[in-house]
């Protein structure tokens, strides 16, 4: 598997009106990011909703996303917030399914040491750095294990983005920004390339933003960055609602059909909901005329 640098995406889950996995709209999210030249994907993050899926659920969907990629990008499953037995038994419906790594916060219970280089001999992990039970150490946490196992290929940074400097000094892996408001500034301290939402939503100008920041035109990476994508960021960002907003702006985009999410979510409201769509018609992903409001 070539490495993780620049923009891995995270990808939604739709719904159909009878509340199953709307695969079909998994598939056309991933035309867009195949289309733009992201790195790769990851089903059934947190934000697809990781935490209302069955366990039947994450193995159909690992393994549709898989055959319909066909090798044409890296795929990645997510496991967010599980137990030490649950997270090691998606590891390996992601292995069995041909994903080629997961997206691995720590365990919420157990010895997270122990958890990660038992879940790296199941399948290649891109360590996530926080957790219900805090934040892990770049030097304490995490260095140890990237010392007792190869199958460790990437770390995503959810925390404050100067962590980059300590990561990109001890590390030999991919160092990937986890929070997408803070993508420019993790840029600036070394990150190799994000692991985002954001990207899924407009995977076009996360590719670009990448692409100017290897050329080292900053001034056209900022007027893109504040120009273009924290207007968006602004919104999508923010639980509790960020699953609903986002799935809002793939709707108003024609990508999906149904904006719903799974209890517990919250849908965005009405207000929030209009508002994003003014936000995609002033920064030119939408056409002033081009979508309906409807869900």
């Amino acid at each position: 598997m070539k490495r993780l640098d620049g923009v891995n995406t995270l990808l939604m889950t739709p719904y159909t009106e009878s509340n199953e996995i709307d695969v079909q709209g998994i598939f056309r999210q991933i035309d867009r990011i195949l289309e733009a030249r992201a790195t790769s994907v990851v089903v059934q993050g947190k934000i697809g909703e990781y935490d209302t899926y069955t366990m039947d659920e994450r193995r159909d969907t690992a393994k549709a996303v898989v055959e319909y990629i066909n090798g044409a990008a890296p795929v990645g499953v997510g496991i967010i917030n599980a137990t030490f037995d649950d997270g090691l038994a998606v590891g390996r419906i992601a292995a069995e399914s041909g994903a080629d790594y997961v997206m691995s916060r720590p365990p919420i219970d157990g010895d997270s040491h122990d958890y990660f280089l038992r879940l790296a001999d199941i399948v290649p992990v891109m360590l996530y750095d926080q957790g219900l039970r805090g934040e892990f150490s770049i030097r304490d946490d995490i260095l140890p294990i990237t010392q007792q196992t190869e199958n460790i290929i990437a770390l995503k940074i959810s925390g404050i983005p100067d962590k980059n400097y300590e990561a990109k000094q001890f590390l030999d892996i991919p160092v990937l920004c986890g929070w997408d408001l803070m993508s420019l500034l993790a840029y600036q301290m070394g990150s190799d390339g994000v692991i985002s939402g954001s990207a899924t939503l407009v995977p076009e100008h996360e590719v670009r933003l990448y692409d100017l920041v290897r050329e080292q035109r900053w001034d056209e990476a900022r007027d893109l960055y504040y120009g273009k994508l924290v207007p968006i960021l602004n919104y999508c960002t923010f639980d509790p609602h960020a699953y609903s907003v986002c799935k809002y702006i793939l709707k108003y985009m024609g990508v999906i059909e149904n904006s719903d999410v799974r209890p517990p979510n919250p849908d965005a409201g009405e207000a929030r909901a209009a508002e994003v769509y003014e936000v995609l018609k002033r920064v030119g992903v939408l056409e002033p005329e081009g979508a309906s409001l409807g869900r």
